[in-house]
């Protein structure tokens, strides 16, 4: 279990202890999550996991509740909420612990039998989150747009100023990634505000034996095309080197066309960008994304081929 350097561990032993009446065995800060300090608990009967959100991050701490609720009631493979609430100046949730790895974590281990059960079971989740209300919004449910290119476009503004502040890559990147964005305007103009959820990448997607185990880390939905996930899934494996087989499995199973194969190819280069822009970055206080050439030189590299088909 991967474990990072840890600045509320006090915090976190005083929850257990005087707001929850545990005492934990083993506590154990785990690498995923940008806005929550989330630990690994084990008591001499049980498993949780403990959620810790500070005050500035709290209205993901409000959608992580509640979204939680919601998808259990659909019966999404999502943790269940033990116990929940404020501790001093910052938000807590204990919730139930879901056996499995990050499926980034052991993809080189799956076969393509094992993939493409993984992306089925997936796919009917996100059948199941798009038929959700909508109220006609685009992005996510805490920071929305009017339109999906507005969403687009923040995206690459933010990624603008990430780079231009870390100094690693060329602002020039994100120019051309909002003229292909013009380019493709007839799609994403035409893109509905369908619920889905968009991080169910190379992380928060627990596998276990081969299969689908649960989802976690959810504080929003997303709102408008689901392909996007697509993408951001493909960047994912490509800047850890895997194959993407299991892409062609979600293209198959979206029935993509190639109107549709493009957009994901776009939204590949959106998050390559986005990629780009987290390089030197310090997240959630404690997490600092390390430069190194190799990566700088792989980006780049990835950049450059998708830059090759679509501009």
């Amino acid at each position: 279990m991967p474990i990072i350097s840890d600045s509320k561990k006090d915090i976190a032993v005083d929850i257990l202890n005087n707001e929850l009446n545990i005492v934990p065995m083993e506590l154990t800060r785990f690498t995923t999550g940008n806005c929550h300090s989330v630990y690994y608990v084990k008591t001499k009967i049980d498993e949780y996991v403990l959620r810790i959100t500070s005050e500035e991050n709290k209205k993901f701490y409000f959608g992580s509740i509640k979204w939680l609720n919601e998808l259990n009631r659909l019966d999404i493979p999502v943790p269940n909420i033990l116990n929940h609430g404020q501790y001093g100046n910052v938000y807590y949730a204990l919730i139930t612990f879901i056996r499995g790895q990050d499926i980034g974590e052991i993809y080189h281990t799956l076969n393509g039998s094992q993939k493409h059960g993984i992306v089925k079971d997936l796919s009917e989740i996100q059948k199941k989150v798009s038929a959700l209300p909508s109220s006609g919004i685009y992005g996510y449910d805490n920071n929305s747009f009017t339109t999906w290119p507005k969403y687009i476009e923040s995206r690459i503004e933010r990624s603008r100023r990430r780079i231009i502040a870390n100094k690693v890559f060329s602002s020039q990147v994100c120019d051309n990634v909002f003229t292909i964005m013009n380019n493709h305007s007839d799609y994403l103009s035409n893109i509905e505000p369908i619920a889905f959820l968009d991080d169910i990448t190379t992380k928060n997607v627990l596998v276990h034996n081969g299969k689908l185990a649960g989802i976690v880390d959810l504080d929003c939905l997303c709102y408008g095309d689901p392909l996007i996930t697509v993408g951001l899934t493909n960047m994912a494996l490509l800047s850890m080197r895997l194959d993407t087989q299991y892409i062609d499995y979600w293209l198959n199973e979206f029935h993509a066309d190639k109107t549709q194969r493009k957009a994901v190819a776009f939204y590949t280069m959106l998050f390559c960008i986005d990629f780009m822009g987290e390089q030197g970055m310090r997240f959630n206080n404690d997490n600092l994304v390390s430069i190194n050439q190799e990566k700088i030189e792989l980006l780049n590299s990835i950049y450059s081929v998708l830059a090759k088909d679509l501009i």
